[in-house]
């Protein structure tokens, strides 16, 4: 026995692991917060990983304007001056091999070009000669957004893993049509084979069809604004505390949340409805609110929001280009 192992079991001993298990947690969540400080963007942003995260941030803010139907001439105009700028970095231009970085230039193309076909002037922000620069210093440009009608995009939920994995998209453009429950049961059914540690299933998931109801927790979310009208059934996919035993597991119940909530997007697809994820990157004041209108139990930690339902006739989703295989896989 090593000299840190004694160490502990005397410290066992003297405190009791209830309060040696206390300490862990207070130390391993200092940590925590110590890390998150150091390396997110909240305080500083002085690498290339945190310059691509607010050019992602940026661009698919913009791609998702594009959706709309109806378009709003001029939308999200600090967003575009901020990735001409971040784009004109030489720093920046250096990766224009990177996914995420054509994915943006394309987005500014696609946007430009949109209000030049409908003949609106976008100078003072956005002119011929920034267009010129982005296209020529990006030239492998690409389409921002996928249109779709409801008889073709579940075209392959039925078909082989490759081709469904890659069909499946976030739809935001609802019919009137319900989901019927009976259904639903049948998508949760399918989406509980989902894995999750120590086979625990600490997942649970709220369903909400009372409008009012509704519109109050995606107001707390805020991230679906212009859509909200058309939304009338929502998933509230959470995570129960009381299934986890050490202190090394305080995360876990976002891991086993994230592997829930992917199969359950994947059941929605094969039985075709449409389905949108909404995350739930907020404080404890939402997440109380929320806990609150839907009566969960206090142990509950929301995990994300789903709004679901069958799409419109006529309805675009965003490309979300994907990082290419070698952006992702690190051979050690």
């Amino acid at each position: 026995m090593n000299i840190k192992e004694l160490l502990k079991r005397v410290v066992k001993g003297l405190l009791g692991k209830k309060l040696l298990n206390f300490l862990i947690l207070l130390q391993d969540t200092y940590f925590d917060l110590v890390l998150y400080i150091k390396h997110s963007n909240i305080f500083t942003k002085n690498n290339l990983n945190k310059l691509e995260a607010i050019i992602i941030l940026n661009y698919h803010s913009l791609e998702k304007g594009l959706l709309y139907k109806n378009l709003r001439y001029e939308f999200g105009k600090a967003k575009v001056i901020n990735l001409l700028k971040l784009l004109k970095k030489e720093e920046i231009i250096a990766l224009n091999e990177n996914s995420q970085i054509i994915a943006a230039a394309s987005v500014l193309i696609n946007y430009f070009d949109l209000h030049h076909k409908d003949n609106i002037d976008i100078s003072d922000y956005f002119s011929l000669g920034d267009y010129n620069f982005i296209k020529n210093n990006y030239p492998k440009n690409t389409i921002s957004t996928i249109s779709y009608s409801n008889h073709n995009f579940f075209q392959e939920s039925k078909g082989d893993f490759l081709k469904f994995s890659n069909s499946r998209a976030s739809v935001r453009d609802f019919n009137d049509k319900k989901v019927p429950v009976d259904l639903i049961y049948k998508i949760i059914d399918l989406a509980k084979n989902a894995p999750s540690v120590c086979n625990r299933q600490s997942c649970k998931v709220y369903y909400i069809e009372d409008k009012q109801v509704l519109d109050e927790v995606l107001k707390i979310q805020g991230g679906l604004r212009g859509y909200t009208d058309k939304i009338n059934q929502l998933f509230a996919v959470a995570c129960d505390r009381n299934y986890f035993y050490t202190p090394g597991e305080r995360n876990q119940l976002y891991v086993d949340g994230g592997i829930f909530l992917l199969n359950l997007l994947y059941s929605l697809h094969y039985h075709e409805v449409a389905a949108c994820p909404a995350h739930w990157a907020l404080n404890y004041k939402h997440d109380k609110k929320v806990k609150k209108l839907l009566k969960m139990n206090t142990s509950e930690k929301v995990i994300s929001l789903i709004a679901i339902g069958y799409p419109s006739d006529e309805f675009k989703v965003c490309s979300s280009k994907r990082r290419d295989a070698s952006e992702i896989l690190k051979l050690v």
